[in-house]
């Protein structure tokens, strides 16, 4: 049925182009012939026998013979047929052109009530079909593995519940000092040396230490600090590791308390230590953040980060009004309690090449009641996504930020009803996009169901250690001003 919807629908666009029988290529080979359009015994012959003229030896099926009427659609579809015929003398023509569609013959033609020849150019029936029968076997089968990921981890909590909690870190309170390593991780960014470093290096003064750790570059990055910039700490990888892997690596070579991430497009104004570390007096702090500018004075990232769930953990930047707590301190222009991102595992390689690792860090911390804050007083300028789309196109960077975000949700999110919420969000975006020729969500979630093995493993293996809940981490890592400016946009 869906079939016959498609070939009537698309009737309506045949085209018909003067033609003459002679000039027909290949009609010589012609040996079966289909006659649909008009039950005219006069138009019939008439046709069928300037057909014969061309090709004597051309056989026919029509409605004087009984071969194709209404009831016998499909067996013009059954039937392989060199050429149809349709005759404008007829009514009903959009059916009867939707029965020249369906029997598929190379050629079509028309034979006018003037006597003259068209040539109907059809459009691509068969291969539009096929691709919505593709993209609904697809739906269907990430719906079903979907399903089977969501199941698991349901069973995973239950037996999980079943066995004593895991061991929860505590007695870790303020960092035994204020030395600070700023770690820059690197890849064939050259280009943005110039712009990072010397407003870094004068803010690291002699106190703190700046460290580059070029994550496999090809570009001569580090033959170029070396020359130019003698003053910072380089250190190489032997192959690319990512984002993760290449500040993982660089935190593990540094000894100082804390560690500022800093990322190439990223600038640090005077003063930026100065009101970050002040908020490590208190003994839960895990990370501080601080006020991120973009250029034209967009608010598009800020900073400030506010938590909102859909189904995906979907964070989102308000207005940087005044110091207070925030989802996550972004790992471009943030400091870090040493001891307390070791306790709890640091940055995840799984979310490799880029995007969600600094999200999930300081959810995790959250879950151990350390708090992320954020301070308006220290900034940084950041020109957006200056390397990411260089190196990787935006394109290829949503459709991983979206692949990562599934990947969050199947590793940390325990609440029953938020993970219900979760599949059908997924399958309803599966479902929409792909039937209607989009691919973002598909394509996030192909990308993800290999590494869903070794996240789930990863949520079992943290087991029941934390003290707060997914509503509660998304209620309180809220900032200040979040509710203000849900309630300017309500009125």
């Amino acid at each position: 049925m869906r079939l016959l919807a498609e070939a009537v629908r698309a009737a309506g666009n045949v085209l018909l182009t003067p033609t003459k029988l002679t000039s027909l290529a290949g009609a010589g080979s012609w040996q079966r012939a289909l006659v649909v359009g008009s039950r005219n015994d006069a138009l019939i012959s008439r046709a069928t026998r300037e057909l014969k003229q061309v090709v004597p030896g051309l056989s026919f099926d029509g409605p004087s013979s009984g071969g194709v009427g209404p009831p016998g659609v499909w067996a013009a579809r059954r039937k392989r047929y060199d050429i149809v015929c349709l005759l404008l003398g007829g009514e009903g023509f959009r059916r009867e052109k939707a029965v020249a569609l369906l029997a598929g013959a190379p050629t079509a033609l028309a034979h006018g009530a003037n006597g003259r020849w068209y040539r109907l150019n059809l459009p691509p029936l068969q291969p539009e079909s096929y691709r919505w029968w593709a993209r609904l076997t697809l739906t269907v089968l990430l719906s079903v593995v979907y399903l089977r990921i969501v199941l698991a981890i349901c069973v995973m909590d239950l037996l999980r519940r079943a066995l004593p909690p895991g061991r929860t870190v505590r007695g870790i309170g303020r960092p035994q000092g204020r030395q600070v390593t700023f770690i820059v991780p690197n890849y064939n960014q050259r280009h943005l040396m110039d712009f990072c470093l010397p407003p870094l290096l004068k803010e690291a003064g002699n106190e703190h230490e700046v460290m580059v750790v070029d994550d496999a570059s090809t570009d001569d990055t580090v033959g170029y600090l070396r020359t130019h910039y003698q003053q910072v700490r380089v250190m190489t990888l032997a192959r690319n590791q990512g984002f993760s892997g290449a500040v993982r690596a660089g935190i593990a070579a540094s000894s100082t308390p804390l560690f500022s991430l800093i990322n190439t497009d990223v600038q640090v104004r005077r003063g930026y230590l100065a009101a970050i570390l002040p908020h490590f007096d208190r003994p839960d702090t895990f990370a501080v953040c601080s006020r991120i500018e973009l250029p034209e004075g967009s608010q598009m990232e800020t900073g400030n980060v506010a938590p909102a769930w859909s189904g995906l953990l979907e964070p989102y930047h308000v207005p940087p009004t005044r110091s207070g707590p925030i989802l996550y301190a972004g790992g471009a222009s943030s400091v870090y309690d040493r001891a307390k991102y070791e306790a709890i595992g640091g940055f995840d390689p799984v979310y490799r090449p880029l995007y969600f690792e600094d999200i999930e860090l300081g959810y995790r911390a959250w879950r151990r009641g350390w708090r992320s804050l954020f301070e308006p007083q220290a900034s940084v300028w950041h020109q957006r996504r200056a390397w990411i789309g260089r190196r990787f196109g935006n394109a290829y960077a949503n459709e991983t930020l979206l692949k990562n975000s599934l990947l969050f949700v199947w590793k940390n999110v325990r609440d029953r009803e938020m993970l219900a919420q979760h599949f059908a969000h997924v399958c309803a975006r599966v479902v929409s996009e792909v039937l209607s020729g989009e691919r973002t969500m598909a394509y996030a979630v192909l990308r993800a169901l290999p590494l869903a093995p070794r996240v789930v493993m990863k949520r079992w293996r943290e087991r029941q250690r934390g003290d707060l809940s997914d509503r509660q981490i998304l209620e309180i890592a809220r900032p200040p001003s979040a509710d203000e400016v849900a309630e300017v946009r309500t009125t």
